[in-house]
């Protein structure tokens, strides 16, 4: 396995890691997520395991995040495979470099049944394009199950990424066109 820099993502979480007992890592990996992405927080996201090749997330079946049938809402268990595959970019993704959703492909096969638990994974082959090439796009491994231990949707998710000055340089290139 390659061992690249980390990022300022992946040096906060191994930080917090240090400082934390083991027990409350999720607690810390939640917090740090949530401050991040607010919407994840406001939905009740718990980050349940963080690493540059795993994550997991779940969300609990709570009235405010729910259908009109008493599921998860389609658009809360979205969010939850969303979160789950960017984070894992967005531990690996250099810092001279941004993450971006590229494609969000969701089919709802069944329905959910109490809460979800999400696990992203990350080949070996695509950790290193993501720190070796300067602009790519990835499709992360993602599994979304209900506690029947089905999966309720079926999502696919393309993540991309630039060089954080080749997005200035496009901004430049669209003002100019303007």
């Amino acid at each position: 396995m390659s061992f690249y820099k980390m990022n300022r993502m992946a040096s906060s979480i191994q930080k917090m890691e240090k400082f934390l007992p083991k027990s409350f890592h999720p607690f810390g990996y939640t917090v740090i997520f949530n401050t991040m992405v607010k919407f994840a927080g406001t939905a009740g996201l718990r980050v349940d395991k963080m690493n540059n090749r795993e994550v997991e997330v779940s969300l609990r079946n709570r009235r405010k995040i729910q259908n009109h049938i008493g599921g998860l809402h389609a658009c809360s268990m979205a969010l939850a495979a969303e979160s789950a595959t960017g984070i894992i970019v967005g531990m690996n993704v250099p810092d001279t470099h941004i993450a971006l959703i590229k494609t969000m492909n969701i089919r709802y096969v069944r329905k959910c049944q109490g809460n979800i638990r999400v696990r992203a994974t990350l080949s070996e082959n695509d950790y290193k394009r993501i720190n070796e090439e300067d602009k790519g796009e990835v499709t992360v491994d993602v599994r979304v199950e209900d506690e029947s231990g089905k999966e309720p949707i079926e999502a696919e998710m393309i993540w991309a990424w630039i060089n954080k000055d080749r997005r200035s340089l496009l901004r430049h290139k669209e003002k100019i066109k303007s």
